[in-house]
């Protein structure tokens, strides 16, 4: 009984721990009643399942609960580790389909340095750093705040490193 109990908050604190990490909540914290109702699912689905499997296969239940604590750990940091060595010219439709955006406005609006400047961090996030420092050069020149010739300046040091 105490094993099922203690697998249980493990598992819980475990998902909860996760979702937090991942993303799931867009502040990076989880809302008390909703982390509260998740938890006690998780807790109750895994207390009986212990319950029920404990007697009879004790090593394999014990086996379970760890490989489930730690795929539940290691989810965010496999992910994170995954992202990193996604090849470049593998792109994210999103993305792709902002870029297509922005450059059907700025053919409509060429003198639009909000669109240069977005345009330029979408290159970057896709690993395109050439297009990125045109994109910026185009939106310091229009706009030469100085956040616009900042990211020109990081860009180029990026590009020289």
């Amino acid at each position: 009984m105490i094993f099922s109990a203690v697998a249980g908050a493990a598992v819980a604190s475990a998902a909860l721990w996760m979702l937090k990490e991942t993303g799931a909540a867009r502040r990076r914290t989880i809302n008390p009643p909703a982390g509260f109702l998740a938890a006690a699912l998780i807790f109750g689905a895994v207390y009986a399942a212990d319950r029920a499997a404990f007697p009879a296969m004790p090593g394999l239940t014990w086996s379970l609960n760890l490989a489930v604590v730690a795929g539940l750990l290691l989810y965010h940091w496999i992910k994170r580790k995954a992202a990193a060595v996604r090849p470049a010219n593998i792109a994210n439709p999103h993305l792709l389909a902002e870029i297509a955006g922005l450059e059907r406005m700025l053919q409509r609006d060429p003198l639009n340095a909000f669109c240069h400047e977005k345009l330029s961090e979408l290159h970057e996030k896709l690993g395109r750093r050439d297009l990125a420092l045109r994109a910026a050069r185009a939106a310091a020149e229009l706009d030469p705040t100085v956040k616009n010739r900042l990211r020109v300046e990081e860009l180029e040091h990026k590009g020289r490193a």
